[in-house]
C-alpha cells in the first residue's frame, strides 16, 4: 500500500500555493526555480518535534540525489517571533564559518514564494542523539556532552560585529522578565502551581548583574537540539528564540535541566538526559569561555532559569488544559513548579524568608 505524499498546510490568501498541491510538487517547483532546471522530489516525511511544520525529502537534479528539509509555517501561524523561519534560516547562515556548527542553508522565501508561506530549505544533517537515561548512556556520550557545552561556549565567542541586522538589538536581562511577565499575567494561568514565583522574580529583579557578557543566546541550547557523530555535534537545531544578550542564559538553563533537585522525586530522572551535573557543566563551560566568568553571575543565571521555566511550565499548562495546544507532558511537569522555584530560592540565597 503505497503512503500518500504529505500535504502543506493550507495557504494563506496571499499565498500562491494549494491545499490540494501535495508537498513534492511544491518543493519541486521551488527548487526547480532555483536551480533554473528541473528538479524532482520525493519521499517526503515529517520531521520530528515542535520546531513548526517540517519536512524531509529527496531532492533529483538529474546529477546527484541529496536529502533535504524544509521548514514552513501552518496556514493559521503569524510569520513573525518563533514562526519566523526566515529569520531562523539567516541566523544560522550568520554563524557558518565560526565554528558553531549549523545545518547549511540552502535558500529561503516569503509568502510571495511558489510555497505560498515562509520558508527555509537546508541539508540533512545524520547523526544520533544522546540516550535520555543514564542506563544507556556510555563513557562516549560523556565526552559528546562536553564537546556540546563547548560548542555552547564557542557561540558565545561569535563576535557581535554586524549581527544586530539579522540577530536584532542586544537585549538587557530586563527584556526576558517582561516577556515572561506577558506569559504569567494572565486570569487563566493556574496560580495553585504556581508556589512563591512571584518573590523568586522579585528577588530576581532586586539583584540583576551589572555586567553581563553580551553575545548570541540560542535560547533553548541543550543537547536535545543537537545532532551529534560519533566524537563531535554535527549540528545546532531549532533557532526560533536565538537573540543577543546575556549569553550565561543559555548555560543557566543547561545547569537548571541537569539539577535533579530542581524537580520532584518522580521527575528526576528527566536530569539524566544532561549526562553532566550542573557543576560538570559549569566547569567545562567556564574551561571553554575563552574568558573570567563570574561566579555570582551563574548562580544568579541558574536561578533565573528556574523562573523562566517555571513560567513556561504555567503557560504550556495552561495551554494544553484549555486545549490550545495539546501536549499532556505539561499536566503533569506543571507539578514540579513549586519545587523549581525553591530550588531557584535556594541557589540565589533566599530560601528563606516570605
Amino acid at each position: 500500500m503505497t503512503t500518500p505524499t504529505p500535504e502543506v498546510p493550507t495557504a494563506g490568501a496571499s499565498g500562491a500555493a494549494s491545499c490540494d498541491r501535495p508537498m513534492d510538487e511544491l518543493l519541486a517547483a521551488v527548487l526547480s526555480s532555483e536551480a533554473r532546471g528541473t528538479v524532482t522530489v520525493d519521499q517526503v516525511e515529517p520531521l520530528p518535534g515542535h520546531a513548526g511544520v517540517g519536512f524531509s525529502f529527496i531532492a533529483d537534479d538529474g546529477a546527484a540525489k541529496q536529502k533535504l528539509i524544509v521548514r514552513t509555517i501552518a496556514a493559521d501561524a503569524p510569520s513573525t517571533g518563533p514562526s519566523d523561519v526566515i529569520r531562523q534560516a539567516r541566523i544560522m547562515q550568520s554563524l557558518a564559518g565560526t565554528g558553531v556548527p549549523v545545518p547549511p542553508i540552502l535558500s529561503f522565501g516569503g509568502h510571495d514564494s511558489l510555497l505560498g508561506r515562509p520558508y527555509f530549505i537546508a541539508g540533512f544533517v545524520t547523526g544520533n542523539a544522546i540516550p535520555a537515561r543514564a542506563v544507556d548512556q556510555t563513557p562516549a556520550h560523556v565526552v559528546l556532552a562536553r564537546r556540546g557545552v563547548e560548542v555552547m561556549a564557542q557561540l558565545h565567542k561569535v563576535p557581535l560585529a554586524g549581527l544586530e541586522a539579522v540577530w536584532g538589538a542586544v537585549q538587557t536581562p530586563t527584556a526576558e522578565f517582561s516577556r515572561l511577565f506577558r506569559l504569567f499575567d494572565r486570569p487563566t494561568i493556574d496560580l495553585a502551581w504556581a508556589g512563591r514565583v512571584e518573590l523568586l522574580r522579585d528577588r530576581l529583579i532586586s539583584t540583576i548583574p551589572n555586567e553581563f557578557h553580551s553575545g548570541c543566546v540560542h535560547g533553548d541550547m541543550h543537547f536535545g537540539n543537537m545532532i551529534f557523530g560519533p566524537d563531535d555535534v554535527r549540528a545546532v537545531l531549532d533557532w526560533e528564540i536565538a537573540f543577543l544578550g546575556s549569553t550565561l542564559l543559555d548555560l543557566g538553563m543547561l545547569a537548571f535541566y541537569a539539577d535533579p533537585d530542581a524537580v520532584l522525586p518522580e521527575h528526576r530522572h528527566r536530569a539524566e538526559r544532561w549526562v553532566l551535573s550542573p557543576g560538570e557543566i559549569i566547569d567545562t563551560y567556564q574551561r571553554a569561555a575563552g574568558h573570567v566568568v563570574d561566579s555570582r553571575s551563574i548562580i544568579w543565571h541558574r536561578a533565573m532559569a528556574g523562573y523562566r521555566f517555571a513560567v513556561i511550565a504555567l503557560f504550556n499548562e495552561m495551554l494544553h488544559r484549555r486545549g490550545k495546544k495539546h501536549d499532556p507532558m505539561w499536566a503533569d511537569l506543571v507539578r514540579s513548579v513549586p519545587v523549581m522555584v525553591e530550588r531557584s530560592l535556594e541557589i540565589l540565597g533566599g530560601s528563606t524568608g516570605a
